[in-house]
């Protein structure tokens, strides 16, 4: 008797960790997702479009970056999403220096003038 309720606690255990470990998988898929678009939504605009609004564009995506790294923290392996996030923000921070230029050109091209 003493053996059954152990090996029912145990299998509880097993079943309540693996349901767990899948639903944070599920929100670490989402949540990826949620980030990759949000960038393919920056890296689509045009670049004048992005410098006008850029310090909102930084403050989202610091705030989806926080989301990631949280969320991910959690689980054990994050091989899976490894790859998407890493040519997502490779794709991030490029544009990202391109807004940078060309706003350290708008604001030489405005010294000048004056």
């Amino acid at each position: 008797m003493k053996n059954s309720i152990l090996l029912y606690v145990f299998l509880f255990t097993t079943i309540t960790f693996t349901s767990c470990q899948s639903e944070q998988e599920k929100k670490a898929e989402i949540v990826t997702t949620k980030y990759v678009r949000f960038i393919d939504s920056v890296t689509n605009k045009t670049t004048a479009d992005a410098a006008a609004n850029w310090s909102i564009i930084e403050k989202h995506f610091e705030k989806q970056a926080t989301e990631l790294n949280s969320t991910l923290d959690v689980l054990e392996d994050t091989a899976a999403f490894d790859a998407k996030i890493d040519s997502a923000t490779a794709k991030y921070e490029a544009f990202m220096n391109s807004i940078r230029r060309q706003k350290g050109i708008l604001i030489e091209a405005n010294l000048t003038t004056q």
